[in-house]
């Protein structure tokens, strides 16, 4: 790893940048999208609506491709990770920019909070990072709250054929497991005032591929009460938990 951040501090200097040629640190606001959850079908024929949907998740990243020509020899370490994309996704590169700390992604009805302030170097971004954590009383959550100690929770409605079944969802992933490579395009200038907003997509707007993907909720539904509660050992719980961690799902954008 030292062997590696010296080649990548030396290419900077080799490039010789002039003063006014030097990539520039810019702060951007990060929010979560306040925009509506999108109701959407399962590859079984289940159209989901959610009313709930709130993902713990650390350390921001958001990365470039492409050489970073502009930039130069004061380069931070963060700046020397690498972010690669899943195959047919344009996004990844260079992680060029980042916001540290521990987040509760909440599009539902905390839907526009605000993050913090991002810094990130100028230049055509492509590619957001994160990594999956489980809630926490830090979090500043109540002691009866279905996400502490998860990663996840998402509460809503499944319906089919004239059957509807309300149903919740709380998954764990690993802490430190990353999700790479979800879309993210913005030119950051120097004198940009953009806001990143950060999205999830229920269902996947080019694959068409869902977060419920797998799950037939009239199975799960097996004493036909119409209520059903996904959670940790439950095998629907393996299928969102697979989900969950895809790229697919998440997006940023600047507005």
């Amino acid at each position: 790893m030292r062997r590696r951040t010296i080649s990548v501090v030396m290419l900077a200097l080799d490039l010789g940048c002039a003063p006014s040629q030097e990539a520039q640190r810019v702060q951007l606001e990060v929010e979560v999208d306040d925009a509506a959850l999108v109701v959407g079908d399962n590859d079984l024929g289940w159209r989901v609506e959610l009313s709930a949907a709130r993902v713990a998740v650390a350390d921001l990243q958001f990365s470039i491709l492409g050489e970073m020509h502009e930039a130069s020899a004061w380069l931070p370490s963060w700046v020397l990770g690498r972010a690669w994309a899943h195959p047919g996704h344009l996004a990844g590169g260079d992680v060029t920019g980042e916001l540290n700390g521990a987040f509760i992604l909440d599009w539902g009805a905390a839907g526009g909070a605000r993050l913090g302030a991002a810094e990130l170097l100028t230049g055509r971004y492509e590619g957001l990072n994160f990594s999956f954590r489980a809630a926490e009383a830090g979090d500043e959550l109540a002691g009866d709250d279905p996400l502490l100690g998860h990663t996840a929770y998402f509460a809503g409605t499944a319906s089919k054929d004239g059957q509807a079944v309300a149903f919740t969802a709380q998954v764990d992933v690993d802490a430190g497991t990353q999700m790479v490579g979800a879309p993210f395009d913005l030119e950051v200038e120097a004198t940009g005032q953009a806001v990143v907003a950060l999205q999830l997509f229920p269902v996947d707007p080019i694959e068409e591929l869902s977060l419920f993907d797998g799950l037939d909720f009239a199975a799960l539904d097996g004493d036909g009460d119409g209520v059903v509660a996904i959670g940790p050992g439950d095998a629907a719980h393996n299928f969102l938990r697979r989900t969950l961690q895809s790229h697919v799902h998440y997006a940023a954008v600047g507005r």
